[in-house]
């Protein structure tokens, strides 16, 4: 049996996120994504190298990822790249999870600062924490992930290299390139 045609013909859209997740980022991702939903893809590839960014940013991405109609590989590369904090979240939901070699990913602790540039206090941490930490239970949970580790991530600041992430069933595999992922 043969399978290079049919891999060759298969049509995949590919998206690249080297920025902090802002409005903006947001717009280029949920768009790319209607249109590989619009021209019927086969696959999206996400890579990230993210220092994280904007919660409601973060999930207008997600919400989006979990329902496309295409199937999104998120990849966390080349070398050296890191998918941190909402670029985690992001990275977890999608279908397929891929890091490359030499990558890391986690520490999704919430930061925040109010609109007067002050630090949350105290209840207002604990609310933020709880919710960004039952979110990340449910995008784990939902694609098959290790949620104690993902919850980790959260409440605990972890981070993760490409083996670790494979080895805790975070990451679905370690690959050497977008080409090696595809």
């Amino acid at each position: 049996m043969l399978l290079f045609p049919v891999l060759a013909s298969a049509s995949v859209v590919k998206i690249r996120v080297d920025a902090p997740i802002h409005p903006i980022t947001a717009e280029y991702v949920v768009r790319s994504l209607e249109r590989a939903d619009r021209d019927g893809a086969d696959l999206v590839v996400l890579t990230l190298d993210t220092p994280g960014g904007l919660d409601t940013s973060m999930r207008e991405i997600i919400e989006k990822i979990v329902n496309a109609g295409t199937p999104v590989a998120a990849f966390v590369g080349p070398s050296g790249a890191r998918s941190a904090s909402a670029g985690f979240f992001i990275a977890l939901a999608c279908d397929i999870f891929a890091m490359a070699p030499g990558t890391s990913t986690g520490a999704a602790h919430p930061v925040g600062i109010s609109l007067t540039g002050s630090s949350m206090d105290e209840t207002t941490e604990e609310k933020v924490v709880n919710d960004a930490a039952s979110y990340i239970r449910t995008i784990a949970g939902k694609r098959g992930r290790s949620v104690g580790m993902a919850e980790d991530a959260v409440r605990k600041s972890l981070a993760y290299t490409e083996k670790e992430a494979l080895d805790g069933r975070l990451i679905d595999l370690v690959a050497g390139s977008e080409e090696d992922l595809i």
